[in-house]
């Protein structure tokens, strides 16, 4: 059986389980069939068997509710279902390419600069499993001259669809975070570094929207009241992971989350402020009711 075949049933297992409440076998098979994805009842018992060996996933199965559910939903399930739906559209792309088709009539991507740096990510991955230090070359937006900087990588993200990796100067104790479609070399010096941030920074950026954190950021109780439309499309595409529907009626939505209040978060908050208002803290609050403010000032003010 192919590789791509493989992605496609855990794709679809996965799936089950997370929309669907203890899906059957049964459930799992049908909804293969509908896509195209012939598999038996012996096969995709199989497939979550290697779904839990081989990638960790605690997918267990209850006996009274005669169906499959997530154990333990640790932060490695969405990162790993993100992944195998990513596969899954390169095996399309694919195709339609070995088809001869015009890739631009069938899809169109958000913007072409959010390739730029991409091909970093294979090395960059590598030498942060490793702990090697680099050395990285790096120009600025706007900066007439590029930079030189030695680098010890920890962890790539993603955010906007452009990618970043974070990680520390030698001889500093500074989170640093690099774009990668800024990156113009990276390659190793020959010496390996010590993760002693390891922890701390992974712990970090998962209280974050964005990239901009530091170690002192303490993750703070948000409360967003939304408008039923607004609220419901965060219900879909939720602001972060920390996010909980606290209360509801027909005129208002209302959501906490618990994250850090960076940049990023201040962004986002802009977006959605004809539909969704910040109530707590109140130090948040008014301070988007004076860059809300500052924007009405700037839309009205005197042109030259």
């Amino acid at each position: 059986m192919s590789y791509q075949a493989r992605i496609k049933r855990y794709l679809q297992i996965l799936q089950s389980i997370e929309k669907s409440q203890f899906p059957t076998s049964a459930f799992m098979i049908s909804r293969m069939e509908e896509t195209g994805i012939k598999v038996s009842d012996r096969q995709l018992k199989r497939d979550i068997e290697s779904l839990r060996g081989e990638f960790g996933l605690d997918i267990q199965y209850s006996a009274s509710k005669k169906g499959y559910y997530l154990g333990n939903e640790d932060f490695t399930f969405p990162y790993f279902l993100k992944l195998l739906e990513f596969s899954q559209n390169i095996e399309l792309l694919t195709s339609y390419l070995k088809e001869g088709s015009d890739i631009s009539e069938i899809i169109e991507f958000e913007e072409y600069h959010s390739f730029k740096g991409l091909g970093f990510i294979h090395d960059i991955a590598f030498y942060i499993k490793n702990g090697s230090e680099v050395n990285l070359k790096y120009k600025r937006f706007n900066a007439e001259m590029e930079k030189e900087y030695c680098f010890h990588p920890y962890l790539l993200r993603e955010y906007l669809k452009r990618w970043y990796v974070i990680g520390l100067l030698r001889g500093t104790n500074e989170i640093r975070t690099f774009g990668l479609d800024r990156i113009l070399s990276v390659h190793k010096t020959g010496k390996n570094f010590k993760k002693v941030k390891q922890k701390i920074i992974t712990t970090l950026f998962k209280d974050v929207i964005g990239i901009t954190a530091s170690e002192q950021d303490i993750p703070q109780k948000i409360e967003l009241v939304c408008n039923p439309y607004q609220g419901n499309l965060l219900r879909t595409l939720p602001l972060h992971t920390s996010q909980k529907v606290i209360r509801e009626t027909a005129d208002e939505i209302v959501l906490t989350f618990n994250i850090v209040v960076n940049f990023e978060l201040k962004q986002r908050l802009l977006m959605i402020s004809t539909q969704a208002k910040v109530v707590k803290p109140e130090t948040l609050k008014l301070e988007m009711e004076q860059m809300l403010a500052e924007a009405h000032d700037f839309y009205n003010a005197a042109q030259p």
